[in-house]
């Protein structure tokens, strides 16, 4: 038999990112939520540690202008509501944790695909540093808040893979009951059709 009649394909589909753009924010003081503080902690708090929760971004209010220069590029402005996970210790040095988010808007040029069956998506992820903070009631001070936000235009590609069968393993022949000689016959793996 020729490799090309053994020959299958793997269809493996994957974001396949079209184009990203990151932008930078940074505000000398900003205040937000301190989220909610357990009714056990006692005041008052300080805090240890401020991090953006990246993979829960949310991105909103997307706006897509597009610039009429026939490069298919657009204005894409949009909302980024960044979550935020806080830890702070108490009076008694008992450590908790709060979540809150921090809001900002964004206005980059991106390439933007033509309209199809399998559309595009945007899409961000966001990172958070900071100089230092404070807490005054439920309120939080940041110093020297900076966000990094990637923006991404993504859509789902078949990446078709050519493959040779399955990894040969080897027979165990230590079989001494009769009845399951058919399962054992049977193949490890389902063959596909050869296109």
């Amino acid at each position: 038999m020729s490799t090309e009649q053994n020959l299958n394909r793997v269809v493996i589909s994957v974001p396949r990112v079209l184009d990203s753009a990151m932008v930078v924010t940074q505000d000398p003081q900003l205040q937000i939520a301190a989220g909610t503080i357990p009714p056990t902690a006692t005041a008052p708090y300080v805090i240890n540690n401020i991090q953006a929760i990246a993979n829960e971004t949310q991105i909103t209010n997307i706006v897509i202008t597009p610039l009429g220069d026939n490069t298919r590029c657009s204005r894409v402005t949009a909302t980024v509501i960044i979550p935020l996970t806080v830890t702070m210790t108490d009076a008694n040095n008992v450590q908790f944790t709060t979540t809150t988010s921090i809001t900002k808007n964004v206005s980059l040029v991106l390439y933007i695909p033509d309209n199809t069956a399998f559309p595009y998506t945007i899409s961000a992820q966001a990172a958070f540093g900071y100089d230092s903070a404070t807490i005054d009631g439920e309120t939080i001070t940041i110093m020297c808040a900076t966000t990094k936000i990637l923006v991404r235009v993504t859509a789902i590609t078949d990446l078709l893979i050519p493959t040779y069968g399955y990894a040969p393993l080897q027979q165990a022949d230590n079989n001494t009951c009769s009845n399951s000689q058919n399962f054992l016959n049977q193949p490890l793996f389902p063959q596909g059709r050869v296109y």
